[in-house]
């Protein structure tokens, strides 16, 4: 797996977005590569920062492994000035963690879940874990927005690990529109 760098970039988000386009099709390089904070779900800064932000036109996290971040900051620093771009901070990304809850109805959608998070990617694990399933067999044919239901799974938990495998993870959860997210934390 790739070491990842987050380089902090203040400056417009268009501009931010225009100049890391740039960069990658100068070097031929896939734009999947290069990741924005804002389109993974990387949790917010506090409040103060955010402020700062704001009056200093925006602060935008770019994730690059370690064979473009250097090079990436470095032409922010060169060219990005033209842009009112500058790097504000840069540093490595030892891991990520999020995390996830659901409660379904459906033995469909809880079997998806659960494939989900069947098979970890490498280094990726649960540090919090709780599931359960019930079956209530007296509330058989109850509708969708009753009180009561048939069938209810239940799961809450916090994953962490290295940044490819959490976002792959984070990705699969996505799809499935039961499950809630939180922010993305970067370690």
């Amino acid at each position: 797996m790739n070491e990842w760098h987050v380089i902090v970039i203040a400056g417009p988000e268009r501009d931010v977005r225009a100049f890391v386009a740039g960069f990658l099709a100068d070097r031929a390089a896939d734009p999947a590569q290069v990741l924005f904070g804002d389109d993974i779900g990387l949790e917010p800064a506090s409040l103060g920062e955010r402020l700062r932000a704001l009056l200093q036109g925006g602060h935008h996290a770019v994730l690059a492994p370690s064979e473009l971040a250097s090079a990436l900051a470095d032409a922010v620093a060169r060219g990005g000035g033209a842009l009112g771009l500058k790097v504000a901070d840069r540093h490595p990304v030892a891991g990520a963690t999020f995390g996830l809850e659901a409660e379904v109805f459906s033995r469909e959608v809880s079997a998806t879940i659960r494939a989900a998070l069947r098979v970890l990617p490498d280094g990726v694990r649960f540090t919090q874990h709780s599931e359960q399933e019930q079956e209530h067999a007296e509330d058989k044919g109850v509708e969708l927005y009753a009180p009561a239901h048939h069938y209810v799974y239940r799961v809450r938990g916090r994953l962490a690990g290295p940044l490819e495998g959490i976002l792959t993870v984070r990705r699969s959860l996505a799809e499935i529109e039961a499950v809630r997210l939180t922010p993305l934390h970067l370690d």
